[in-house]
Order: C-alpha cells, then structure tokens, then sequence
C-alpha cells in the first residue's frame, strides 16, 4: 500500500472511531508500528490528526451525545418510536420469555403486544408500569439503585440478579450506533445491558435511524454479535449497506 493509500485508511479509521491505538491501525493495514508512529507523525504535523501516547485521535471525532432525561426523550421521533414498538411487538410470540430495557421506545410496546403467557423481565420503572395491570403477563420487576433519568434499576444488585436469569429474547434501546460499536450514557446501565445480552438467545438492539454514526461515553456491545437491530423505515439505503455487515436489520 502507497503512502498515500495509506494516509487515507489511517484517516477514515481515526474520524470515524474518535482515538485508535497504533496496534488497531497495524492490524488493519498490515504494515509495521514503526511505520505507523512515523505516519501518525507526519498525519500530526499536516494538522490532520493528533498524536497521543500511544496512538492518535481526530481533531474533528464524533460528538458525544447528550443525555436526555425521560421527560425530554418521550415525544422526540414519536412517528419512529411507534413504528419500532410495532415492529418489537411482532417478534415476541407465546409462551416466551423476555428481558425489555429502559426507553420510551420500548415503554410502548404493551399498547402492541398481543401475545399470552409471555414472562417479561425489566428493570424500567417505566416499561413495568406499562403492563402491571395486564394479566397476561408474568412481570418481574429487577431492583436495585435508582436513575431517576431514565427510570432504571442498576448497580451491583440489580446485575447480580440478571446474571442468574436466562431469557429467550432481550430488547436493549440504546443512545448511539457508530460501526460496530454500541453505546450509552452511563457505565452501570451499560454492565446492566452486557448482562443480560450475554443471557439472551436472540439479542435484539432497539434504536431509531437517528441514533446511528454516532456515539456515546460507554461502550457495551458490539453489533456482530447481536441478532438484529430494531430501526425505523428511515433508514437511509447508505446505512442498510453499512450495518447490514454486522448485523441483520429489521426495520
């Protein structure tokens, strides 16, 4: 690979990850570290990169999303958010059971779901206020320490519990999709979601197409070893072909 070539490569990788360590770069472009750090070099005084300890990162990377409050998120992409929780709905079928996360996306599934003797597991305040007086659920709700943002029950006993627990499908909303990597707000959601994708046969990723090339401060998961992500008719035809390599995407 040419110079330039490679000057190309190291540049894609670094704006779009954000930071990349010289041992990510070498494995991509299969070239030594000595020419790496010689790149990152010459990449650093054209002004197109900065080089740090160890690697380099972007002087223009991905923002960091905000985290929104419940309040704030509940009628942003209302059209979208309904679309999926239709969607969501038509994969659970009778006699599964189900872990459904923290998400005013996922809160709306109940007003779809017309399915019996489902056992749902949550630990949203939230989703489980949805369906507390619908009989045909089996609804346990997980405890632990309360985010008031998001009305989620994390932290060391709550991830105790769901490592015991063994679900037939497990529906996470998240904050941000960029490449492979996925990502949230908040490091104790994120053990929480590890937990119980880990647990589940079919590991479903709920997010509308706004969420996608972006990211946020934990990551948690990455696509290739989920079953689908859950997304809006939006979605660009771009992104199809994007994120169709890592996973499937139901939509």
């Amino acid at each position: 690979m040419l110079k330039e070539e490679r000057y190309s490569v190291i540049l894609d990788l670094i704006n779009k990850k954000g930071i990349l360590k010289v041992s990510d770069i070498t494995d991509v472009i299969d070239v030594t570290e000595v020419t790496v750090r010689r790149d990152l070099q010459d990449l650093d005084q054209r002004g197109l990169l900065k080089r740090i300890h160890g690697g380099a990162q972007s002087t223009h990377p991905i923002k960091l999303e905000k985290e929104l409050s419940h309040i704030e998120k509940k009628n942003l992409n209302l059209d979208s958010k309904i679309h999926i929780a239709k969607k969501i709905a038509t994969t659970i079928c009778d006699g599964d059971s189900i872990f459904l996360g923290p998400g005013t996306t996922i809160e709306l599934v109940h007003d779809y779901l017309n399915v019996n003797n489902v056992k749902i597991v949550t630990n949203s305040i939230h989703v489980f206020n949805g369906f507390i007086d619908d009989p045909r659920y089996e609804l346990i709700l997980i405890g632990g320490s309360y985010r008031n943002k998001t009305g989620a029950f994390v932290g060391s006993i709550a991830n105790d519990i769901l490592s015991r627990i063994n679900i037939d499908k497990a529906f996470i909303g998240v904050n941000a999709i960029n490449d492979n990597t996925i990502t949230n707000s908040n490091e104790d959601e994120g053990m929480i979601q590890t937990t119980i994708l880990n647990n589940a046969l079919e590991k479903y990723i709920v997010a509308d197409s706004s969420k996608l090339n972006k990211r946020d401060f934990y990551q948690f998961y990455t696509l290739d070893k989920v079953t689908a992500i859950i997304t809006d008719n939006n979605i660009s035809p771009e992104n199809i072909d994007k994120y169709s390599k890592y996973t499937k995407l139901y939509f």
